[in-house]
């Protein structure tokens, strides 16, 4: 459709006032840097963002805003973009760039609204002109926010692609050059020990076996970094020195995840979580329904029984094959009864207390057991031989 005379001079006059505007580009440029540093603390100096680099961008945005009035105003601006992706590279806060917008929009809008005052400017050129001006700025500011976004989502995948690069290359033992203050810096967290290395059952591959750690960690001063392989989820945890913060980590990673944990020794050095992770690994192979989380060297019967499997069951048939020749339900009974016997340091009250019934009980089940194994638990050797079957075999069990 066709505008009608009276459109067509309405616009001839709007963009003779965006001409005009375009004659004091420069001035309006250096007025508005002025406005923008005096406004906006971020810009008050070239710690930033240098004078040079702010008065190019308002300069640019004279020209743009002013440029096409009274003709097709813009509806894109990869100018803009571009300057959003610069401010978040130089690190400007999205709050100050748009304050800066603000600051730059309303002094536009004084110098448009002057310079149609001083030269006689109908009210509805003004308007026509005002309403094309906040439509382009809109649009610069809209695109500049995308563009400073885009800038964080590259620098975010950036940084997790170099973190779990790293990650990788310490579990594989081959960290190519870096060393333990780089990966730390890189990792979030301190360059020096301890450090413990964690090996959590992943549900199927694909799938995360640890939800929430990072950050509960975090919350009681204990940073980590997770990184998810075929068949496990590793962590590398910064430990405080005591023992009871390695029995919290346990029990926060162990909240965090329905399988199976193993948690390494501790290690000083960052370079050395590729044999961190086997000794893991091998805590991992220790854990069971009743006891999912397995630190290694907190719990060396459990991770010596799941070293070497073939032998370790060897082990346990030799042991208590004399259980065999009873039915099942009497086998579990006496080995449930002689593991809560241990877990209460080998009294049979307390183990009672643990079984709800007699302690007389408990003593007739522990002479049966010794019966049918041919080792007394007066004898230290005959214990540990005990002991150690006992844990292989309620790991085949339950497997």
């Amino acid at each position: 459709m066709q505008q009608s005379p009276q459109e067509d001079d309405l616009g001839a006059q709007v963009e003779r006032l965006g001409a005009r505007m375009l004659d004091r580009a420069e001035r309006i440029a250096d007025a508005m840097v002025a406005r923008i540093q005096a406004a906006v603390p971020v810009y008050a100096t070239d710690a930033v963002i240098s004078s040079e680099e702010l008065r190019r961008t308002c300069l640019d945005n004279v020209t743009y805003v002013f440029g096409p009035l009274g003709r097709a105003p813009a509806l894109s601006s990869p100018e803009s973009r571009e300057n959003g992706r610069r401010r978040a590279m130089a690190g400007v806060p999205l709050s100050a760039v748009m304050e800066a917008y603000r600051v730059a929009a309303r002094f536009l809008w004084d110098c448009l609204s002057e310079e149609a005052a001083r030269g006689g400017v109908p009210a509805e050129v003004t308007v026509r002109a005002a309403s094309e001006m906040w439509l382009v700025l809109d649009t610069y500011t809209q695109h500049m926010a995308e563009g400073y976004r885009e800038e964080l989502t590259a620098q975010a995948l950036g940084r997790e692609q170099q973190r779990s690069a790293l990650v990788r290359a310490l579990l594989e033992g081959r960290p190519a050059g870096a060393d333990g203050w780089d990966a730390a810096a890189v990792l979030g967290i301190p360059a020096q020990g301890p450090y413990v290395a964690v090996a959590a059952q992943v549900p199927e591959a694909g799938l995360h076996a640890v939800h929430g750690a990072e950050e509960a960690l975090r919350a009681v001063g204990t940073p980590s970094a997770w990184h998810l392989l075929h068949d496990i989820e590793v962590g590398i945890v910064r430990l405080a020195g005591s023992a009871r913060n390695l029995e919290r980590l346990a029990g926060i990673i162990g909240s965090s995840t329905v399988g199976h944990v193993g948690i390494s020794p501790s290690y000083d050095d960052l370079m050395n979580t590729a044999p961190a992770l086997r000794l893991a690994r091998i805590a991992l192979l220790g854990a069971f329904e009743g006891r999912r989380v397995t630190v290694f060297d907190r719990d060396p019967l459990a991770v010596a029984a799941a070293s070497a499997p073939e032998i370790m069951r060897r082990v346990a048939r030799g042991v208590l094959a004399g259980l065999d020749r009873l039915p099942p339900v009497q086998r579990t009974l006496l080995l449930e009864t002689f593991g809560v016997w241990l877990d209460r340091g080998g009294s049979a009250d307390l183990a009672a207390e643990t079984l709800f019934c007699h302690p007389n009980t408990v003593r007739h089940r522990l002479r049966r057991l010794e019966e049918h194994t041919g080792r007394s638990l007066s004898e230290p050797r005959a214990i540990a031989e005990l002991s150690l079957a006992f844990e292989i075999d309620r790991r085949i069990s339950v497997s």
